[in-house]
């Protein structure tokens, strides 16, 4: 392990805490590269800024019945208990945790000049993103690479996962939440409910151009916590948040839950596999939008399991990641 002051660095997407970042937030969004597509910078920027403006009524809509996004807060909090789990037994002086956000504040770009004043040396980057996606782990560490540049800063950069999945205490706390919003249902037998997966889409297009892993990772994900919970539920994965007219990952969420309604399964557990943080896909579209239509399409009991967010299994799974890189030998 090399010497010097290390700087850990959890990144998430982020979320307006407000009306008045919720435009910014939008405008960061959909300007990243990788979302749109749009190699030429100003052009993407340009229809960046029309999308940004077109859909933020709507949006503020939406933000407004969960009282606007927590995933600041929880990311926050994760830092502060992830900072706390590694210092007790790190050799020398134990690291620095922060959290940033590549579309709302506090922003990656601003998180990074205060690592370096604090005498960082040494910096690990950790997304906050179990399973990899070109549009989610790769464009973090774009990003971090691109305000490091700019900033002419050379910390030593520590080798971080690709996808972390597969991360035992991960999975135990993903098995804890699904067994616990089970608890709630009024028929304890596991046969009669069934555990329903679901997952941010992603373009087809991009897992097909970009040979993507995120859908095989997240279908190797639900695999892993069915087993981890010994196989008691009948298990199903859809996929949503889709935007736009283009081919998506399917099936969509509410297609499944239509579907098992016609095949009369009354208890749903839903599951957010591909998120840490309760965010607007977990307030709004599991636990309102999709209840409704779980209601109005015949399933009379319908619970979300909770987002990780600081489950203390869920920490020791960040804490064993960085770990590994950071203590093993031949880390780097």
């Amino acid at each position: 392990m090399a010497a010097g002051k290390t700087g850990i660095l959890l990144v998430q997407l982020g979320g307006p805490t407000k009306r008045e970042e919720l435009k910014g937030f939008l405008y960061r969004l959909f300007a990243d590269p990788e979302i749109l597509g749009i190699p030429f910078a100003p052009l993407r920027k340009a229809i960046a800024w029309t999308i940004a403006t077109t859909r933020e009524a709507e949006s503020a809509k939406t933000y407004e019945k969960i009282g606007w996004s927590p995933i600041r807060c929880w990311t926050e909090r994760s830092a502060m208990l992830l900072e706390a789990a590694l210092a007790p037994t790190w050799p020398g002086e134990p690291p620095l945790v922060r959290a940033a956000m590549t579309c709302s504040a506090p922003l990656v770009e601003d998180v990074l000049p205060d690592l370096r004043a604090a005498g960082v040396t040494r910096l690990f980057v950790l997304p906050l993103y179990p399973q990899y996606s070109v549009t989610t782990t790769r464009s973090t560490f774009a990003r971090v690479d691109q305000a490091l540049s700019r900033m002419g800063w050379s910390p030593e950069k520590a080798h971080a996962p690709d996808s972390w999945y597969a991360e035992p205490r991960f999975l135990d706390a993903h098995a804890e939440r699904i067994l616990a919003a089970a608890a709630t249902l009024p028929d304890p037998d596991p046969a009669a409910t069934v555990l329903l997966y679901s997952a941010h889409s992603l373009p087809v297009s991009t897992v097909e151009k970009k040979k993507d892993p995120y859908p095989k990772q997240i279908e190797e994900c639900c695999a892993l916590v069915d087993e981890r919970l010994g196989r008691r539920f009948r298990s199903r994965l859809g996929y949503q948040s889709k935007l736009g007219p283009v081919a998506w990952l399917g099936p969509a969420t509410g297609e499944v839950l239509a579907r098992l309604a016609s095949e009369g399964v009354k208890q749903v557990v839903v599951c957010p596999i591909a998120f840490v943080s309760d965010h607007v896909e977990t307030l709004y579209e599991i636990r309102m939008l999709f209840a409704e239509e779980a209601r109005a399409a015949g399933i009379t009991h319908y619970v979300a399991a909770d987002g990780l967010n600081d489950h203390p299994a869920f920490v020791d799974a960040l804490a064993d990641v960085c770990r590994k890189a950071l203590l093993a030998p031949g880390a780097r």
